[in-house]
This record gives structure tokens, C-alpha cells and sequence, in this order.
């Protein structure tokens, strides 16, 4: 193949066609990502020993191996029940598969309400609101 200004012909390795939006591709990034708008989660796997829940007047905590059952119902307004020892957890809102997820694999740390922003709907789970009932 030749080039088209008439030179040697220049064949082009695998690794040099590939591309990348990094700064410097294969490094850590400086910063950690942000954490997401409703929660945070464990950092680098390693599971949950207390979760929180952000309520309106206050925080409640559990120590995550009390979170015996989790159920998650789907439609228009997701349902996420958290069973605990004496408790349930009722948080209600939308796209609440990220916090399951985070649940199932035990490193869910805190749970919050995100209210909507005025200009629409944030990507991700939104939390509407979270209850405690003691049963």
C-alpha cells in the first residue's frame, strides 16, 4: 500500500490504531468519580458494615447484617421494601435497580431522597421518599 504522497507504505499495528478519550490511556484518573446524587457505596468492594437512610428529620442506621429481605416491584413508581429485624424499609421511586444491586452485593453504606431537578429528571435511580415502619 502506498501512501498517498508518494512515500513507503506505512502499515499501522493494532495498538496504534486504537483510540482513547484518556489523558494518558491506561493511567488511574486523579480524582474518583462522584459519588452518586442518592447514596454512596462502598469503595473498592469492600461490603457495607453500617447502612443509613436519610429521613426528613434525621439519619437511621443499621448494621447491614440486620437486612435480612429486600424485595423490588416494578411499575410506575418502584417499590423497594427492605425487611430488617423489627423494621421495614419502604424507599419509593424510579430506575431503583442500582440500589438493589448495590443491596445484593452488600455495599450499599447510605440511601437518600435526590428530589428531581427543575430542568428534568436525572439520569439513574430517584429516590422519592424513604419510610422506617416498625412491625
Amino acid at each position: 500500500m502506498a501512501s498517498a504522497l508518494g512515500g513507503a507504505p506505512h502499515f499501522v499495528s493494532h495498538s496504534e490504531s486504537r483510540m482513547s478519550i484518556e489523558v494518558f490511556p491506561g493511567t488511574k484518573p486523579l480524582t474518583r468519580p462522584a459519588p452518586p446524587n442518592w447514596g454512596e457505596i462502598s469503595p473498592g468492594g469492600d461490603p457495607a458494615r453500617v447502612v443509613r437512610f436519610a429521613l426528613v428529620g434525621g439519619w437511621v442506621s443499621f448494621p447491614a447484617d440486620q437486612l435480612k429481605r429486600w424485595e423490588h416491584t416494578l411499575g410506575e413508581s418502584e417499590l423497594l421494601t427492605i425487611k430488617a429485624d423489627r423494621d421495614e424499609i419502604v424507599v419509593e421511586g424510579r430506575d431503583l435497580a442500582e440500589v438493589r444491586a448495590a443491596l445484593d452485593l452488600g455495599r450499599l453504606c447510605e440511601l437518600r431522597v435526590n428530589f428531581p431537578r427543575p430542568t428534568g429528571a436525572r439520569p439513574g435511580p430517584q429516590v422519592r421518599r424513604i419510610t422506617i415502619e416498625t412491625t
